[in-house]
């Protein structure tokens, strides 16, 4: 993810009327990109029903009541790390990079979802955050273009086969 800051001059005015430019070229893809990552979302959450008890999914949807995604890729971390350490040691590194990538596509997600669309730019980057660093507001800007957006869609349903696989095999 290409990242960068900006300082506030002194007003915030934003007079871009390119994002009704380009609308339609990011529609779609912000569409599909919400749909894969909430597939992935429902896997990850069966993962950590079906490690919670072989059963019912009733037990994990008990414990995942109210967790944020955060909360229940760390669950998921936090069940499945002793497990695979000791009983599939061969398979720790890709437990490790399946955490991790569930954490960077979550990342991503939140950019696009509290983008602010208004101040996308020619160059891709949109804003996505203010905060105050040092008594200065610094807006906080992520490239998102539309080929970055089927980039992630690609990473996602990647991701989403690889945790269902991973899943499988520690059954």
């Amino acid at each position: 993810m290409k990242v960068k800051s900006e300082a506030l001059d002194q007003y915030d005015l934003v007079y871009s009327d390119y994002v009704d430019k380009v609308a339609r070229r990011y529609e779609a893809r912000i569409g599909r990109l919400f749909i894969r990552f909430s597939e992935l979302e429902h896997d990850l959450d069966i993962a950590i029903a079906d490690h919670l008890s072989d059963r019912s999914h009733e037990l994990g949807y008990l414990v995942l009541e109210g967790y944020n995604l955060h909360n229940k890729i760390e669950l998921f971390r936090k069940l499945l790390h002793t497990h695979t350490k000791l009983l599939r040691p061969s398979q720790l590194k890709k437990f490790q990079s399946i955490v991790k990538q569930l954490h960077e596509a979550r990342i991503f997600r939140n950019y696009v979802a509290h983008a602010n669309w208004r101040t996308l730019e020619r160059s891709g980057y949109v804003r996505t955050r203010v905060s105050e660093k040092e008594g200065e507001i610094v807006f906080k800007k992520v490239r998102v273009t539309p080929s970055v957006l089927e980039a992630w869609c690609r990473r996602i349903d990647r991701l989403d086969e690889v945790l269902h696989e991973f899943v499988e095999e520690s059954q």
